[in-house]
C-alpha cells in the first residue's frame, strides 16, 4: 500500500475531485482523504505524470518530500479542525499539533516555517479569519458566537484581529460581505 500527497485539499469537493482524477487515470484509490491517497499498487511513472498533469489542471500538486509532506498534513490537521462547529474552548495549537503527529511543537513550527515563509500561527489566524468570513456571511450567528465557535478568548480579541486582517469590523462585514479568499490560497 502506498500514500501519495497531495497539496491544495481542502474540503470534500476535493477529496472528490481528486479521486476522479485517479479514477479517470485507471487508479482505483483504496481512500482518499484531505491531503492523502492510498492506492494498493504502486504506479508507473508514465501513469503518475499523467495524474500530476491532471491534478495541477485542477488547482492540486503532488508533493514528493517530507518536509512538504508534514506542512500538508499540518494544513489539513488545521482545515478539519476548522470544519467542525465549534474549536474546545480549551483549544491550545501546540499541543493539538505535537499529538497529532507525536512531534515537539518547536519541530513541526520550524518546518512549516521554512518551507512556506510563514508562521503556523499567521496561517491559523487567515484560516480563522477566512472561516469568520464565511460564517458572519450566513448571517446565521451573532459575531460573539463566531467568536466562541473559532475559539476566541473574547469577543474583543476576535474584533480587534478581524478587522485588522480585513479592514472592518465582523458586524460591518456581516451586514455587506466581500472579499473571501480560497483556504488553499492562505
Amino acid at each position: 500500500m502506498e500514500n501519495i500527497h497531495v497539496k491544495n485539499m481542502v474540503c470534500d469537493r476535493c477529496i472528490r475531485t481528486v479521486e476522479k482524477v485517479f479514477v479517470n487515470s485507471g487508479i482505483i484509490p483504496s481512500k482518499v482523504t484531505l491531503g492523502a491517497v492510498k492506492i494498493e499498487n504502486p504506479i508507473s511513472s508514465k501513469r503518475l505524470l499523467i495524474i500530476e498533469t491532471a491534478l495541477i489542471e485542477e488547482g492540486f500538486e503532488l508533493v514528493g518530500t517530507p518536509t512538504p509532506i508534514l506542512v500538508v498534513k499540518i494544513k489539513a490537521a488545521l482545515i478539519s479542525l476548522y470544519e467542525q462547529n465549534e474549536i474546545p474552548e480549551e483549544f491550545k495549537l501546540s499541543s493539538f499539533l505535537s499529538k497529532k503527529f507525536s512531534y515537539d511543537y518547536s519541530h513541526l513550527s520550524r518546518v512549516f516555517s521554512n518551507h512556506e515563509k510563514d508562521t503556523i500561527e499567521h496561517f491559523l489566524i487567515k484560516l480563522r479569519i477566512e472561516k469568520a468570513k464565511e460564517l458572519l456571511s450566513y448571517k446565521d450567528n451573532s459575531v460573539s458566537e463566531i467568536a466562541y465557535k473559532l475559539g476566541y478568548s473574547s469577543v474583543a480579541h476576535f474584533s480587534r484581529q478581524f478587522k485588522e486582517k480585513v479592514g472592518v469590523a465582523p458586524s460591518v462585514y456581516q451586514s455587506r460581505p466581500i472579499g473571501r479568499k480560497k483556504i488553499e490560497d492562505l
